[in-house]
C-alpha cells in the first residue's frame, strides 16, 4: 500500500509541484494511519560532538507502551553525505547537555529501584563516568521544560548548574502552620511546581581529591529564577527571574511571554570549591540585580563572545496586554563591568504593519538555540540565527549584531516547508528540521560559506513504513475484504489567502484528484487554532494527514469503486490563521484585543466560504465539519451558534464557552485582555530605575475583578450567548487537571447543550482523568483522534436532520 503525496503551492498563479512521498504499511487489521504517523521520530534538539559529529535527539509516540518516547542517534558528516547511527532509546535520561568543549556530557537521570524513584545527576568525559551524585533526598523534581528549566556548564567544566523543586517545608516548633501555608504554582504545563531552586554541582578529578559536594543558592530576592547560565569567567550568573503579581499570583508561563519576569543578575559570595566543602549543608549566598526594565517581560538569555568581547543576549515583549505578540531582541556588553543603562534600543525591533511579504517581526519559540550566534570567518561579525514565524510558515532568520539587520534564509523555491532551527556549531553550521503539512520532519544542515551564504543538503529523511501486502477494512464484511491493488491516495497542500480579509489565509490540506462532480466533493473540516495568538504553520501534523486520509476508515483510500463514491477521495482541512496570529505583524495582534468573538470567528467563516466558492469545499448537510481546541473551541463554539445552517457536527477540546467565568484558570489576565479590558502586568523596577531621581516606582493598581457589568459584555461576546441556536451534533473532550480552561467550562456547556439537542442530533463528551490543557498523553491524544474520526463519520453518513437556512 502506498500514498503518493504531492504538495502544490500558488505562488505569482504559477502552480509549482514540491515533493513525492510514499508511505505504507505491513498492517494489522486495527492499525490506524494515526499509530503510523506519530510513530516517526521527530527531531526535538541536537548538538554538534565534534565539527563532523551531531548527537540529535527526537521523540515519538509509542502507542504499545502508552508512552511518549526519546531516542538518540549520531550522524557522521561527510562531503558527500552522512552517515546515521540506529537510534536508540535514551532510557531513563531526562535531560542532558554537553560542556564548551564538547568532551563532557551532563545528565538529569531518574530511575526507579524498590518501587521508588531516584534521582541522579552524571557527568560523562568521553565515554567515562566522571561524575556522580545522588540527589533524590536533597530535593525534589528537576525542572526540564522551556520556561525555568536550566542545564548549564561553568567555563573550567568543574561544576555544572540546574534547577529543581526544592523540597516541601515542615513545621516546625516556631511555625507549626508552615507546611500548609499557600505557595502559588506554575501553572499549566509545570503543574506543581512552586519553588525553582538553583543548584551546583562540583567535582574535582584526580586521587585523593575531596568528595564532589551539591549546595543550593539563597537569592536575596522575591523572583523564582530559571534558565541560568554562567558569565565568560564563571563567577557570575545571568538567569530568568518570574515574579509574583501585587496580589501574590503566579500567572500560567507557558505560551504566555508578558509575565513579570526579567533578566537578572547573580553574583554568588564564592564559587570556591574549598569554601564549599567547608559549608556543605547551608546554601551559597548571592547578590541580585534586575537589569531590564519593569514594563518588559524577557526571558531565553544567552551569551556569545567575540574579539575579546562578551555580549548576553535574550528575548523581550511588552509586559501585560496580547499573551503573545512580537518579540523584541536586545543585546548588552558584558565584558567588563556590567552597564544596564545601554538597555536601550532592542537590537531586533517589532513591526507593526509590515508590507505585504516583508518581515513581519520577530516571532521565535520561547528560547534560542543554545549555541545562537555564528562567526563566518575570524574577521566577520557574529551572526544569530533562529526559526521564527513569518506568515503561515516558520522560517530560518539570520541577524547581525552589528545592527540587527534580518535576513530570511529559507530557500525560495515555492516550497511549504516549515523550518526549526536546533544548534549551530558556533561557526558556520547550523543543524534544522524541516516538514511541509503533508511529508514529516527531515534534518537538514546548513553550511555557511566567508560571504555569508549558506548552502542547504538534507542529512536524513524519515523511514517511512514499507509497502503493504494486504489490507482488510474494518467496516467492510468478510465477503467484501479485499487486497490493496493501487496506490493510496494524493493529497496536496496549499495556502490560499482570504479575499478582502488580509492578512487571513487558511492552510489547505486536500485530495489531489479532482472530484468528478460537486456530489464526490468529500466533507471539509475548518480548524481553527488556540491562543488566539498562536499560528498554525505549514509544519506536519500527524493527527491532522490521519484525519484526512483515515476518517473514512481506509476502505475510501483505496483505488477502487463502490456504489458509485470515488474511493480515492481524501477528506478536506481548512486551518485559517485569523486576525491576532502570530507572524502578520504586532497591528494583527492589537487588531483583535476587545474584538474576540468577532472578528477571528468573521475570518474563520469567511474562509470557509471562499473554499465553497472555489469548489474545494461545498455547503451541506455531513458536508461542512468544524473542531478546535482552548481559544480554537471558543470559536468553534461561536461557528456552530452564529452559523447554525453551516456545520453538521462540531468536535471541541477544553473549549473557553463563557469567559465571564475565570474562577480557575492559571491565567485570569487573559479574559481581561483579551475583550478590551485592562489586567496590569509589571515586574519589579531594574537597577537603573531605582537610581533614578526620584526612584521609579511601578503602579501598584492591584488586578481588576469581574463586574456585573464587564460580565454582561463579555458573556455576550461568549459562545454561550449563541447555545439556543446550535443545530449541530457536538463531542467534547475535557481534561480534568487543566489548569488553564476550567473543565467545568466545557462540562456546563455540555450540559446545556444535552437540554436543547434536537431530534438527529448527538452530544456527546469524554472526560480525560489527569490530562491537562492540550490533551497530549499518548493515550488521551490517541483516543480523542479517534473519536473525532468516527464522530465526523457518524454526521457525514447518518445526517438525517435537515437545518434551516437562513
Amino acid at each position: 500500500m502506498h500514498l503518493l503525496a504531492f504538495i502544490y503551492h500558488y505562488t505569482d498563479k504559477q502552480y509549482y509541484q514540491i515533493q513525492v512521498i510514499s508511505l505504507a504499511q505491513d498492517l494489522k487489521p486495527d492499525t490506524t494511519m494515526y499509530e503510523l504517523l506519530t510513530e516517526i521520530p521527530v527531531p526535538a534538539s541536537a548538538y554538534f560532538v565534534t565539527p563532523d559529529v551531531l548527537h540529535v535527539t527526537s521523540t515519538f509516540h509509542d502507542h504499545v507502551r502508552n508512552a511518549r518516547k526519546t531516542v538518540s542517534n549520531s550522524i557522521v558528516l561527510n562531503p558527500s553525505g552522512a552517515t546515521s547511527s540506529p537510534m536508540q532509546d535514551v532510557g531513563q535520561e531526562i535531560a542532558y547537555t554537553y560542556s564548551p568543549s564538547r568532551t563532557r556530557r551532563a545528565v538529569l537521570r531518574e530511575a526507579k529501584s524498590d518501587g521508588k524513584l531516584k534521582r541522579f545527576v552524571e557527568i560523562w568525559n568521553k565515554s567515562a563516568l566522571e561524575a556522580s551524585i545522588e540527589v533524590t533526598e536533597k530535593h525534589g523534581a528537576f525542572y526540564t521544560d522551556d520556561h525555568v528549566a536550566s542545564l548549564s556548564f561553568s567555563p573550567s567544566e568543574s561544576s555544572l548548574i540546574y534547577i529543581a523543586e526544592s523540597n516541601p517545608p515542615t513545621a516546625t516548633e516556631n511555625d507549626p502552620y508552615r507546611k500548609f501555608r499557600y505557595t502559588p504554582q506554575f501553572g499549566e504545563g509545570i503543574a506543581g511546581k512552586r519553588r525553582p531552586t538553583i543548584f551546583l554541582f562540583c567535582w574535582k578529578n584526580g586521587p585523593g581529591e575531596p568528595g564532589r559536594p551539591l549546595t543550593s543558592f539563597s537569592v536575596a530576592s522575591e523572583a523564582l529564577f530559571g534558565q541560568v547560565i554562567f558569565s565568560p569567567g564563571g563567577n557570575t550568573l545571568y538567569a530568568t527571574g518570574y515574579e509574583y503579581t501585587s496580589d501574590h499570583r503566579l500567572l500560567g508561563i507557558k505560551h504566555c511571554f508578558n509575565r513579570p519576569s526579567g533578566i537578572w543578575e547573580l553574583t554568588p559570595s564564592s564559587l570556591s570549591l574549598d569554601d564549599m566543602l567547608s559549608n556543605e549543608s547551608k546554601p551559597l549566598e548571592c547578590s541580585a540585580r534586575k537589569l531590564t526594565p519593569s514594563y518588559l517581560s524577557c526571558r531565553s538569555p544567552r551569551i556569545f563572545s567575540y574579539d575579546g568581547k562578551s555580549t548576553l543576549l535574550w528575548l523581550s515583549h511588552p509586559s501585560g496586554g496580547a499573551h503573545a505578540a512580537t518579540s523584541l531582541m536586545y543585546s548588552l556588553d558584558i565584558t567588563s563591568q556590567v552597564d544596564p543603562k545601554k538597555i536601550t534600543t532592542p537590537l531586533v525591533d517589532s513591526v507593526f504593519k509590515p508590507e505585504q511579504g516583508a518581515f513581519p517581526g520577530l516571532y521565535p519559540d520561547p528560547n534560542l538555540a543554545i549555541y545562537p550566534a555564528l562567526q563566518f570567518s575570524k574577521s566577520s561579525v557574529p551572526y544569530l540565527i533562529t526559526h521564527s514565524i513569518w506568515g503561515s510558515r516558520t522560517t530560518v532568520l539570520l541577524i547581525s549584531t552589528a545592527d540587527g539587520a534580518v535576513k530570511d534564509l529559507t530557500p525560495e523555491d515555492g516550497n511549504l516547508y516549515s523550518w526549526k532551527v536546533l544548534n549551530t556549531d558556533g561557526k558556520t553550521r547550523v543543524v534544522c528540521s524541516r516538514s511541509t503539512p503533508i511529508s514529516p520532519h527531515e534534518l537538514v544542515l546548513g553550511e555557511f560559506n566567508e560571504t555569508g551564504e549558506i548552502l542547504w543538503r538534507v542529512l536524513h529523511k524519515p523511514v517511512l513504513p514499507p509497502e503493504c501486502k494486504h489490507f482488510a477494512p474494518r467496516k467492510l464484511s468478510e465477503a467484501n475484504k479485499f487486497k490493496v491493488v493501487g496506490a493510496l491516495s494524493n493529497l496536496c497542500a496549499s495556502v490560499i489567502p482570504i479575499p478582502e480579509r488580509y492578512p487571513t489565509e487558511t492552510i489547505v490540506i486536500q485530495s489531489a484528484v479532482a472530484p468528478p462532480n460537486e456530489r464526490e466533493i468529500r466533507p471539509c473540516i475548518t480548524m481553527p487554532h488556540g491562543g488566539p495568538h498562536g499560528t498554525t504553520t505549514t509544519a506536519f501534523s500527524p493527527a491532522n494527514v490521519a484525519l484526512a486520509l483515515e476518517r473514512c476508515q481506509w476502505s475510501l483510500i483505496f483505488n477502487i469503486n463502490l456504489e458509485g463514491i470515488d474511493l480515492r477521495m481524501t477528506d478536506t482541512l481548512s486551518l485559517p490563521n485569523y486576525m491576532g496570529s502570530l507572524g502578520f505583524g504586532e497591528s494583527s495582534v492589537h487588531a483583535l484585543l476587545g474584538n474576540c468573538g468577532t472578528i477571528d470567528v468573521e475570518d474563520c467563516i469567511a474562509s470557509t466560504r471562499h473554499l465553497i466558492k472555489l469548489g474545494i469545499s461545498v455547503q451541506g448537510p455531513g458536508k461542512q465539519f468544524v473542531m478546535g481546541g482552548s481559544h480554537g473551541g471558543f470559536l468553534t463554539g461561536h461557528l456552530i451558534g452564529q452559523y447554525p445552517e453551516m456545520f453538521s457536527a462540531a468536535v471541541t477540546r477544553n473549549p473557553v464557552m463563557s469567559a465571564g467565568e475565570i474562577s480557575s484558570t492559571d491565567i485570569p489576565d487573559w479574559y481581561f485582555a483579551e475583550f478590551g479590558e485592562s489586567y496590569p502586568v509589571h515586574s519589579s523596577p531594574s537597577i537603573v530605575e531605582l537610581e533614578q531621581n526620584p526612584p521609579h516606582e511601578a503602579a501598584k493598581q492591584p488586578p481588576p475583578l469581574v463586574t456585573p457589568e464587564m460580565y454582561a459584555r463579555v458573556y455576550r461576546a461568549s459562545p454561550i450567548a449563541h447555545i439556543d441556536n446550535v443545530h449541530a451534533s457536538v463531542l467534547l473532550m475535557i481534561g480534568a487537571a487543566d489548569l488553564r480552561v476550567a473543565p467545568t467550562q466545557g462540562i456546563e456547556y455540555y450540559h446545556a447543550l444535552k437540554q436543547r439537542a434536537r431530534e438527529g442530533t448527538r452530544i456527546e463528551m469524554l472526560i480525560f482523568e489527569g490530562e491537562s490543557h492540550p490533551l497530549e498523553g499518548v493515550e488521551a491524544s490517541r483516543i480523542g483522534w479517534q473519536a473525532a474520526r468516527d464522530f465526523f463519520k457518524w454526521a457525514e453518513t447518518f445526517v438525517v436532520h435537515q437545518v434551516p437556512t437562513k
